[in-house]
Parts: C-alpha cells; structure tokens; sequence
C-alpha cells in the first residue's frame, strides 16, 4: 500500500451508524457545548457557538441527513471543520477532492470514534439498492470494516444550502 492511496478518516456516530470524513477537513472537537438557537433557519441547523470570539454555525447532522429522532444516540459533540479558505492555504489539503464552505461551521454528532486509514481501493460506490435510509448524494462511499461498514461523507453534498431536506 503506498502513503499516497491510505489517507485518515476521523470517525463518529450517528445512532449505531459509523460515519467518517477526512481528518484533513477537521479543525477541532468539541465536546461541552454552549450553543445558542437561532430564529429563521433551516430545521437541520442547531444553533450557533462561540468558539473563541468566532461564531461557527452548528449543522444537526443526524437532521440533516433526515434521520428518525429514534435512530440518535445522545448529542454532545461538535466536529469543527475547517473553512475553504484555510484549506486552500494549507500544502497538505491540496491532494484533496473535497471542500467545506467558506464560513465556519460545526457538526453535531452522537459520539466521536477512531481516526482510521482507508486505503482507496477500499472505497466502495454506494450500491442503489443499499439502504435508501440516507440520501446517496451525501455518500461518497463506503468501506467494509471487520464488524460494520464506514460510511464516508460528501461534505460538499452536506453542507450545500442548496440542497433541500425532505
């Protein structure tokens, strides 16, 4: 396997489902949340946080991706990712086929996992006769794990305003 087909994926949960994103668009995580509701916005939004004197917009993901409020385990984590603009200015997110958006923003999630390498020849096309749980258009695949399957992000899907929630 050589260094350049392996890449690092940060896990995290939604209910029992395993999610990961490339840990090069991760900034931080948070862990005790403050966030504060905002009037007027999309039902998969939130809230807002103040990180810092930054305010980073807070997307529900397990919402977004229209998930049953049974499905959810307990929310407690915020994913902060970093902004187009910080990944366009750092060397080693150029070999990068994905983008976040220009202003801050977080993901809400149940719990964090592992960072785990995934070989890209691992990935595998999301089948149409899979789950029609989740939106296909927020999949860019999926990785057969020893006891269950990582489902990899589209964060340009997810954090497209234009895309409407069912």
């Amino acid at each position: 396997m050589t260094p350049s087909s392996q890449q690092q994926y940060m896990t995290f949960y939604l209910g029992g489902d395993l999610f990961g994103i490339n840990i090069l668009l991760v900034r931080e995580i948070i862990q005790n949340l403050d966030l504060t509701t905002v009037a007027k916005v999309p039902p998969y939004i939130a809230g807002v946080l103040n990180l810092r004197g930054q305010v980073v917009t807070v997307v529900d993901l397990a919402r977004r991706l229209s998930f049953d409020e049974n499905e959810r385990g307990g929310l407690g984590n915020c994913i902060v990712l970093k902004t187009s603009s910080e990944l366009e200015n750092n060397p080693t997110s150029v070999s990068l086929n994905e983008r976040t958006i220009a202003d801050k923003v977080g993901l809400l999630v149940d719990r964090i996992g592992d960072v785990l390498p995934v070989d890209a020849k691992s990935i595998i096309q999301t089948p149409n006769q899979s789950d029609n749980r989740l939106d296909k258009r927020y999949v860019r695949g999926v990785v057969r794990l020893s006891d269950q399957l990582l489902i990899l992000l589209n964060l340009s899907e997810v954090l497209n305003t234009e895309t409407r929630v069912e």
